[in-house]
């Protein structure tokens, strides 16, 4: 079992939720809901994944559980944009993959449509696999998904980058 906990607000963790389950049609990734309000209740669950989708106040203790996940993790899924000042404490293992709408993220977006985005993968990926996902770009149906706020579309393909199996 991969354990992904998402850090983010509840209607962020629904649409995220929704959405991976969708997408990549995998029984064995458990999503957890992270925020400060139950952070302390996290802090003996080695995830694999940590997604920090965006910031909010947290006190020092709060901030000591998130950087202990953090640096147990393989992978640190980071909206770039939001966590910009914060420094997070990974390991030798951990791969940190950002996502956001600044020129430095991993993936961005290179143009949005109504209909469609063109995600840019502008650094090689390893992913759960062992795979490289090279970089280049991604198109990505925004209607088939029903989202609506680009942060979440980034959020959502940076996972699916990571847990895609070679078949899919």
């Amino acid at each position: 079992m991969h354990f992904i906990g998402i850090f983010s607000n509840h209607s962020e963790y629904e649409i995220i939720k929704q959405n991976i389950i969708k997408i990549l049609d995998r029984k064995d990734l458990e999503l957890i809901h992270i925020s400060s309000n139950n952070i302390q209740n996290m802090k003996n669950i080695v995830f694999e994944t940590i997604v920090l989708c965006h910031q909010e106040n947290m006190n020092d203790e709060q901030k000591s559980v998130l950087n202990k996940l953090c640096s147990n993790c393989m992978f640190i899924i980071v909206n770039a944009d939001a966590f910009c000042k914060t420094k997070m404490i990974g390991n030798k293992k951990t791969n940190c993959v950002s996502y956001g709408l600044n020129q430095k993220s991993t993936i961005t977006v290179s143009s949005i449509q109504e209909d469609k985005a063109i995600l840019s993968i502008q650094r090689n990926i390893n992913n759960l696999e062992k795979k490289t996902i090279e970089m280049g770009e991604m198109e990505v149906d925004v209607k088939k998904y029903k989202l609506d706020q680009i942060e979440n579309i980034l959020a959502i393909f940076a996972i699916y980058l990571v847990y895609s199996k070679e078949n899919d």
